[in-house]
């Protein structure tokens, strides 16, 4: 629906508010920031918005995603599909939790995920690389690392998490992606890094380097 409609509506709708969002998706409950929508929408209904409880820290964002996963789902029939679907959450959760990160939610056919440490999130995205290809699985993962909000409910927002789904969308099949700000943050370390060039992330300006991290 373009938005022209809704800025109509507002300019003939007498006392009407018109209040516009960054965003994706006219399903805005699935979007990051559907927190701010709906606080809007309450606020006009009862004159106040509620208060957050949130907090602001650092922390290293990891976004997975399963590469094919529709022909794959359409080849195996459903039954068989749920089966390898349960497998990944099996393996993701071990592997996630082993190495001290939290999932935050899944994303249709990949997870969010949250580590205190940058070396503790791309291990663990690597070893989700190899240990889901074991089941027949491809799978892709971006990171990023940054100041983070902490929302009451679970959830996570802020620049640096759509930064992470960027990064993440910007990796081939089979590859970890990690931004130069996770690469900087290992410098000394033994995690090894390749370049992989500048690459223009959506919703972001200029360009950003990108490294394939390699276990």
């Amino acid at each position: 629906m373009p938005v022209a409609y809704g800025r109509y509506l507002a300019q003939v709708i007498p006392q009407a508010t018109y209040v516009e969002f960054p965003g994706e998706d006219h399903f805005l409950w699935v979007m990051p920031n559907w927190r701010d929508i709906f606080d809007a929408w309450i606020g006009h209904v009862i004159g106040n918005t509620p208060p957050r409880n949130s907090e602001r820290r650092f922390a290293t964002i990891l976004f997975t995603d399963l590469v094919g996963s529709t022909a794959a789902a359409g080849a195996a029939g459903d039954s068989s599909w749920r089966e390898t679907l349960d497998s990944h959450d099996r393996i993701c959760g071990g592997v996630i939790e082993r190495h001290r990160g939290r999932i935050v939610k899944r994303t249709g056919d990949g997870l969010l995920a949250v580590f205190d440490a940058p070396s503790s999130a791309v291990t663990a995205g690597a070893e989700l690389l190899g240990a889901l290809a074991g089941i027949g699985l491809t799978m892709r993962a971006g990171l990023h690392a940054g100041e983070i909000e902490f929302r009451e409910d679970g959830d996570l927002s802020g620049a640096a998490v759509n930064l992470a789904a960027r990064v993440e969308e910007a990796a081939p099949p089979g590859y970890v992606f990690v931004s130069s700000t996770v690469r900087e943050l290992l410098l000394g370390s033994d995690h090894q890094f390749v370049e992989r060039g500048d690459f223009s992330l959506k919703g972001f300006d200029g360009t950003w380097r990108l490294y394939e991290f390699k276990m």
